[in-house]
């Protein structure tokens, strides 16, 4: 085997350190044992969130310009770093500075660790098996986060900190599988300075519109996904009100299916063309956040799992598919930029939607505030829908009519 190809292990590997995750269902718990409401989670969310945003597109630029391994070493670093805080902190004040750190770790790995593994694959002549790969990469970090919830879940039950302290272990992870990643070849490095950011995104993304609205539509439904993960432990705890290891377990289930769904992601590309696929994913994510709502009242609670499952379904398919859709309309040397375009909308749609349905929810209840998101990715993703038909049956009217004029000629 070329020793390239064993960076595909090593992404592996980080992504397993960032997503066997001890501690996500249980944040809003452990924050509330520290004194922490909806509102003030849903502000400490977006604070979080504008942290990625602040440095989504430089740290993607960055990683184009010295390098994908630096950038994701640098990350994998503040990664761990952030959880020591975190499990250190006991107020607003220490949660902010965790999140921040964590913010800024993660704008720095998200778009180089695909940029990294699309140019190993293209490294060793495999770039065509894309999505395959991001497929795999996805289903092994919703496997790890069906592992980590029950594992952080036997710990919660001595102690809310203990999942924090764990997780700053597994983080540490990540730190020599980046430094032992080897650079490919292939990868074309940007010249110049960190100025020239503004060229970069005007030439990949003002320019070419097609290419914009594929980075808008996946950033929206990452958004959907992302939203609906903070979202499940305050309609749990709401709603089922079990134990932290019986909702562990639940996100465990959860996750497990959007791992087999995301290993098949390839085969379903294959065959649903993507105006089909985008218009199915944008609906479910719609329909999933207002069923979710809806039937937060009722007292049978099987209908809303179902749709839950639904949903994680729909996301093992929507991120390795979507984002294969912009890789193959990217070229190498703007690669990480782009996809830390679409992180960076990510965190912008997320920062104006969860602060307000934390404020939603504690005003009246969280199945308001689900609604509320349902209304959201509806409105959006139809437009966007709406804008990408035109604009292929404008492309396709723009080729007959070239044809019609060689005919006649």
């Amino acid at each position: 085997m070329n020793k390239i190809e064993h960076n595909i292990t090593k992404i592996y590997l980080i992504k397993s350190a960032r997503w066997l995750m001890l501690t996500t269902p249980y944040l809003p718990l452990f924050m509330g044992e520290n004194g922490i409401d909806k509102s003030s989670y849903g502000l400490l969310a977006a604070i979080h969130a504008l942290s990625i945003i602040v440095l989504e597109i430089p740290s993607g630029y960055l990683a184009d310009v010295i390098g994908r391994k630096k950038t994701l070493v640098l990350g994998s670093l503040l990664g761990a770093f952030g959880y020591i805080i975190y499990s250190m902190s006991f107020s607003f004040s220490g949660f902010l500075l965790a999140m921040v750190t964590l913010g800024i770790g993660q704008s720095l790995i998200s778009g180089a660790d695909s940029a990294m593994l699309y140019e190993t694959l293209v490294a060793v002549k495999k770039q065509g098996q894309y999505s395959k790969y991001e497929g795999r990469l996805i289903a092994i970090g919703s496997f790890m986060e069906t592992a980590g919830a029950p594992l952080g879940g036997l710990l919660a039950l001595a102690s809310l900190r203990y999942p924090f302290i764990g997780q700053a272990v597994v983080a540490l992870i990540a730190v020599p599988a980046a430094l032992t990643l080897i650079e490919p070849q292939c990868q074309k490095v940007l010249k110049g300075h960190t100025t020239n950011i503004l060229t970069t995104l005007k030439k990949s993304l003002l320019f070419d519109r097609k290419l914009l609205l594929l980075v808008f539509y996946s950033a929206l439904i990452g958004t959907g996904t992302y939203t609906m993960a903070k979202a499940i432990p305050y309609w749990h705890s709401e709603t089922i009100q079990s134990s932290a290891l019986e909702l562990g377990l639940f996100w465990s289930a959860l996750n497990l299916s959007a791992a087999l769904f995301s290993s098949y992601a390839y085969k379903v590309e294959r065959k649903i063309n993507r105006l089909t696929f985008m218009t199915g994913i944008g609906l479910m994510v719609s329909l999933c956040f207002f069923g979710l709502g809806a039937t937060s009242n009722y007292a049978s609670q099987y209908p809303a799992i179902a749709l839950l499952f639904l949903f994680y379904c729909c996301r093992g398919l929507a991120t390795p598919i979507l984002k294969n859709y912009i890789n193959d309309h990217t070229s190498s040397e703007i690669r990480a930029t782009v996809l830390s375009v679409r992180m960076f909308l990510v965190y912008v749609m997320f920062a104006v939607l969860f602060p307000v349905m934390g404020w939603v929810g504690d005003l009246s209840n969280w199945g308001n505030a689900l609604m509320l998101a349902g209304c959201y990715f509806a409105s959006f993703s139809s437009a966007a829908i709406v804008v990408f038909y035109l604009a292929q049956k404008q492309k396709e009217a723009t080729v007959e009519s070239a044809q019609l004029d060689l005919s006649t000629d």
